[in-house]
């Protein structure tokens, strides 16, 4: 093996290995949501997207962990046939994180815009079934302890007991706005840096692939 080939095996061995973290850390997110906001979630029933994110970045983390593995595996062996799947595998999840990250990044905004609305909705609904809310996000009402009209708060507005106004958290609209601008954001990131080394990571893998041929047909004579 020339000097050419062995630097691209092993920097395709390390590239996948970044992948099998980054998809860990996908799935990690994805898991860090989907614990801490079902009460939440069940309240952004207008909105797909809500829903759908934190499942579809642990779909995409487990499989771009896979598919690393996969990766890892042919550029040790020099597989011809495990290189190839494993490039075409790469192009499909690229497109798939881009599409992930245009759309977050897109509807973001719109999205975000909503929340307070759906919230004090809730809120109006049923104040006590709000009160898981407030307990997963440490905040109070959707504006603070002035949503409730009276000094006597629900212990869920406070860090300790009595809860009045004087030691409660602040509105739930800004803290739940600003949790999911931040995974929305992580979440974006992570897709377009991994996608876009996934990019050199196809090229690394169909030139090793070419390599491990042309060496198999020169063994043949």
């Amino acid at each position: 093996m020339g000097c050419g080939e062995f630097l691209v095996k092993y920097i395709l061995f390390f590239t996948n290995l970044f992948f099998a973290l980054a998809g860990i850390a996908l799935i990690g997110l994805g898991v860090a949501v989907e614990l801490r906001v079902p009460d939440v979630l069940e309240i952004f029933e207008d909105s797909q997207i809500f829903q759908l994110t934190p499942i579809g970045a642990i779909v995409i983390g487990c499989i771009v962990f896979v598919v690393a593995f996969f990766g890892c595996c042919g550029a040790i062996k020099e597989s011809n046939c495990m290189l190839i799947t494993y490039s075409l595998f790469m192009i499909i999840l690229m497109v798939l994180k881009i599409t992930l990250a245009v759309l977050i990044f897109v509807r973001q905004d719109e999205l975000l815009a909503n929340i307070p609305r759906w919230l004090t909705e809730a809120f109006s609904r049923n104040p006590t079934a709000f009160q898981s809310i407030e307990s997963s996000f440490k905040c109070c009402g959707p504006t603070g302890p002035s949503s409730y009209f009276n000094l006597l708060l629900p212990e869920s507005c406070c860090a300790s007991t009595p809860c009045t106004p004087l030691n409660a958290y602040s509105g739930c609209n800004t803290i739940v706005t600003e949790f999911f601008e931040t995974f929305g954001i992580a979440i974006g990131a992570v897709a377009i840096i991994v996608g876009a080394v996934e990019l050199v990571a196809v090229v690394f893998g169909l030139c090793l692939a070419n390599h491990a041929r042309n060496k198999s047909r020169r063994t043949r004579y």
